[in-house]
């Protein structure tokens, strides 16, 4: 019974598609450039990533998503304004992506994930000595939701990017904005 469920939603899916197929067209490349706020627990980041991807039907693109994140946690700042301790981490991810839109207007609201390789260098901030910053490569994955509204893009983002190499939590939710170039309606 659950397979026969599966394959009814999976049929009606398809048939929605090629509805919307006949209704709108998209150009199907496009590039998207993003930048945002990383949010991990204890601390705070900048974003900055680069997405080429191509619509394999109008409601489902695949792509690479290549991101460069810098993340400051548990900083402290002593009275002289000086950094007194926390810890710095450089994440770089390469991820192979998908979103499908749910709508083929002007406004296009999107679900998404992705799953690839983050590399992560992390060490301990501190007036009074310094550490070593050693790198570790982690599998992980994205998940990921927003819109698209003309060529202006918003999305919200979770990372599952494992642990660093001072077996700190690397994961972290990040909120870009951006826009894309390519892929706007066919004339």
């Amino acid at each position: 019974m659950k397979n026969l469920s599966l394959l009814v939603v999976i049929g009606c899916l398809f048939f929605a598609t090629m509805s919307v197929n006949a209704q709108t067209q998209f150009k199907p490349f496009r590039v998207d450039l993003g930048l945002g706020v990383a949010i991990p627990q204890d601390g705070i980041g900048f974003v900055f990533n680069v997405e080429p991807k191509y619509a394999v039907i109008p409601q489902l693109s695949v792509g690479l998503k290549i991101e460069a994140d810098a993340i400051v946690k548990d900083l402290v700042i002593d009275k002289s304004g000086d950094i007194a301790e926390g810890t710095g981490q450089g994440v770089f991810s390469i991820l192979a992506v998908a979103d499908y839109h749910l709508m083929q207007k002007s406004f296009r609201p999107f679900v998404g994930g992705g799953f690839g390789i983050y590399s992560i260098a992390a060490g301990d901030m501190d007036t009074s000595s310094t550490s070593d910053i050693e790198g570790k490569t982690n599998f992980g994955a994205m998940l990921r939701a927003g819109f698209d509204v003309s060529h202006f893009r918003l999305a919200l983002a979770y990372n599952f990017a494992g642990k660093d190499n001072l077996n700190n939590k690397a994961d972290f939710f990040s909120i870009t904005v951006g826009a894309y170039f390519g892929g706007g309606r066919r004339k």
